[in-house]
């Protein structure tokens, strides 16, 4: 059956988008994601030199192995694939509201583009959006009946994202009501075929549990916070207009399962327990985690964008609801806030994380830092970092034990062991924190000369409430 001509101007204007956004990438820098952005960019950037990175458990297998040839292209590249993961999710969202005949079903294309986190995230290097593709697509299969593919897809959810097993309960309810106990098994497949590719690196067939790099007490150095997080920054997550609608559409569901379907299990019913249940629970996992102080939660509002786009079928659900309501008063005055909320969706998308297209006030001094190690012919020996964007910067190769290192093998005396003329770029975020080497400990040390202080014009806070600086040191 061949495409529709709407099929077909929808495709064109994706094609369309997508050049937009490579022109996008090409003329703006990132700093959306901090050094987690720049760090799994150097895992799939090196890891075809060191194939062990492919299976960093940090970084995640599934999305530095799928990322890691575009990668070698450099930091563009790597964006362009994330790009390219945020519009297949759209095109396959596109799908379900089709599946499920949502009217304006083109309009989910829009709604997932331009949310506002997962519209910052399709620009970086982050993992975020290849998890909502891998979800999407599990649940379209789950749709068309393709119920081993769909478990066989979902599988790979937790190797890309670790939290994403909080969804396996709502997926094994799924395949239980629907009587397919046979692809609950499949729900295994991607954990064996990940655990048997990384055995060689780690000489441990459950390495993936056993090397899990998210343990310890979380709140002691990442904190903890109020319950509604979340929900409290709609504004930066989904944008009021979208998360209104959804809203909305969560409510007129509900309504419709009750009255219309008398509490049968409908599609309708699936429609409410795969994907506006899938971002309610992703939500509350997040929300409990933070409140806590458990599981390394930051708090970061990025990782809701993880499963907005299951927010923004059930927006458009929602979004027709209310317009349809408007227009049975006056077909005038729809029309015009319709078109008046979707610009406004558009621009929200846009502007609310455009500091994200630009270098951070962080990256921007780890960058004099940089700039001060190279003019001054210090960048021959070897470096020991802390900010993976100083490595990026220096554009060395941060896992050659011989140019590079990242942090000191022995925190209380920092120079012990180092090679003679070592230069360390100790900064006050990733220095204290990730690294645990205090600064007093390196101004203490008599084997250490300090080269270069910088600071910010403007003082500001790193993680940890420590005033931001860096420190340049060298070996005597």
């Amino acid at each position: 059956m061949g495409l529709s001509k709407n099929d077909k101007l929808v495709y064109l204007l994706l094609l369309l988008g997508f050049v937009a956004g490579i022109i996008v990438i090409f003329y703006t820098q990132m700093s959306y994601g901090g050094g987690d952005s720049t760090q799994h960019y150097n895992l799939a950037r090196w890891g075809w030199k060191h194939p062990n990175l492919l299976f960093n458990h940090w970084g995640k297998p599934v999305f530095t192995i799928l990322s890691s040839p575009f990668a070698q292209f450099g930091i563009t590249g790597a964006r362009i694939y994330n790009l390219m993961m945020g519009i297949l999710t759209a095109i396959i969202v596109w799908k379900i509201a089709k599946f499920f005949k949502i009217k304006n079903s083109a309009l989910s294309i829009i709604f997932v583009l331009f949310t506002p986190v997962y519209f910052a995230l399709m620009f970086v290097p982050l993992t975020e959006v290849t998890y909502s593709f891998f979800v999407v697509l599990s649940i379209l299969l789950f749709f068309n009946k393709k119920y081993w593919l769909s478990a066989i897809v979902f599988s790979f959810t937790p190797l890309i994202r670790t939290e994403g097993i909080v969804l396996l309960p709502v997926f094994i309810l799924a395949y239980s009501l629907k009587r397919k106990l046979t692809a609950i098994p499949m729900l295994l497949v991607g954990f064996i075929i990940v655990s048997l590719l990384g055995y060689t690196y780690y000489d441990d067939i459950w390495w993936l549990i056993t090397k899990m790099p998210y343990t310890g007490d979380a709140a002691s150095s990442y904190g903890s916070g109020s319950l509604f997080r979340f929900l409290n920054d709609t504004r930066g997550i989904l944008g009021y207009p979208l998360g209104s609608f959804s809203l909305i559409g969560f409510v007129a569901l509900i309504i419709k399962w009750i009255k219309d379907d008398k509490f049968q299990l409908t599609d309708t019913y699936y429609f409410l327990l795969l994907i506006t249940g899938s971002y309610i629970v992703f939500l509350a996992a997040h929300s409990v985690a933070w409140w806590q102080g458990i599981g390394n939660s930051l708090g970061l509002i990025r990782v809701i964008g993880s499963v907005t786009p299951l927010a923004a079928i059930t927006a458009l659900y929602g979004f027709n609801c209310f317009i349809g309501y408007i227009k049975n008063k006056n077909k005038i005055v729809g029309k015009v806030l319709a078109t008046a909320l979707l610009v406004w969706i558009i621009i929200l998308g846009i502007v609310t994380h455009i500091k994200g297209f630009r270098l951070s006030k962080e990256q921007l001094l780890a960058q004099q830092a940089v700039d001060f190690v190279v003019n001054n012919n210090l960048d021959s020996n070897k470096i020991y970092f802390f900010d993976p964007y100083v490595v990026y910067a220096l554009g060395i190769d941060p896992y050659n034990g011989k140019i590079s290192s990242w942090g000191l093998s022995d925190n209380n005396t920092p120079s012990s062991g180092l090679p003679k003329n070592s230069i360390i770029i100790w900064d006050s975020h990733f220095g204290t924190n990730e690294g645990k080497v205090p600064l007093s400990a390196l101004k203490n040390d008599d084997k250490l000369t300090l080269l270069k202080v910088i600071t910010p014009k403007k003082h500001f806070k790193a993680l940890g409430g420590y005033d931001y600086a860096i420190y340049v040191f060298q070996k005597k």
